[in-house]
């Protein structure tokens, strides 16, 4: 019972489903020559499928399942570590990051992981679908898909329904692979975060209410954040003159 009130704590929701759990590894394709980090092993469910890289290195932090890891697999790396506090700078952005994620911090590892010093060349995570459908602008435009879309090119792998986890979650989740640019779309990170915070803080509201204090593009005034397509937000950014420091 304790044990399963830490995984509960943890986040910790296992895919147990082979069948789907091939079509995630088979969908990063070739990795004989590819350095990959998965985040939380677990059992080591997805870990065996992704033995055939050239370097397999796991972060699994409950220190049991740890060990288990390194018992059951010989030859990848093992790290009984918080994924969070990890140094992923050294692998010089040439790395495959795969990860079934906890969802009480998917924001934190989205913030990690989406950074001028840390961004994969390919990421496979599985998110709660909520999130996922938020990243893919299911219901228009946010300040998620627009900050993610600078970085990467997102594709939908699948939905996975919550029954095929152990223990069950209370919602489904989505797989989704990010195939990142070799940098980003945009030069000024900081600049843009700070507009897009500006741009969606109201989403349904005009543009001309959420960016009063700057000069625009005028006709984009009476459209609401959530219906620009990710081009007209570049393009509003590019095209914006602060009126105030």
């Amino acid at each position: 019972m304790k044990r399963e009130i830490k995984r509960k704590k943890l986040g910790q929701h296992f895919l147990k489903n082979i069948k789907i759990l091939r079509i995630l590894a088979t969908s990063l394709g070739d990795i004989h020559n590819e350095t990959i980090i998965e985040i939380g092993g677990g059992h080591g469910e997805l870990t065996q499928f992704l033995t055939l890289a050239k370097k397999l290195i796991v972060y699994e932090i409950d220190p049991k399942l740890a060990e288990v890891l390194k018992t059951k697999f010989e030859g990848i790396e093992v790290k009984n570590e918080d994924f969070l506090k990890s140094n992923l700078e050294k692998y010089k952005h040439n790395y495959i990051l795969v990860g079934n994620i906890p969802y009480s911090i998917t924001g934190l590892i989205i913030r990690k992981i989406f950074s001028i010093k840390n961004y994969p060349k390919v990421a496979l995570l599985t998110l709660q679908k909520e999130y996922g459908e938020k990243i893919l602008a299911k219901n228009g435009n946010n300040f998620l898909h627009s900050w993610i879309k600078i970085w990467c090119e997102v594709k939908k792998i699948l939905i996975i329904k919550k029954k095929y986890f152990r223990p069950q979650p209370k919602v489904d989740s989505i797989a989704l692979k990010f195939d990142f640019y070799k940098k980003p779309l945009i030069n000024e990170i900081d600049d843009y975060e700070n507009f897009l915070k500006l741009l969606f803080k109201a989403p349904n509201k005009n543009i001309k209410n959420n960016l009063k204090d700057f000069y625009f593009d005028e006709n984009f005034a009476d459209k609401k954040p959530r219906n620009l397509t990710f081009e007209e937000v570049i393009h509003l950014f590019k095209s914006l003159k602060m009126k105030i420091l």
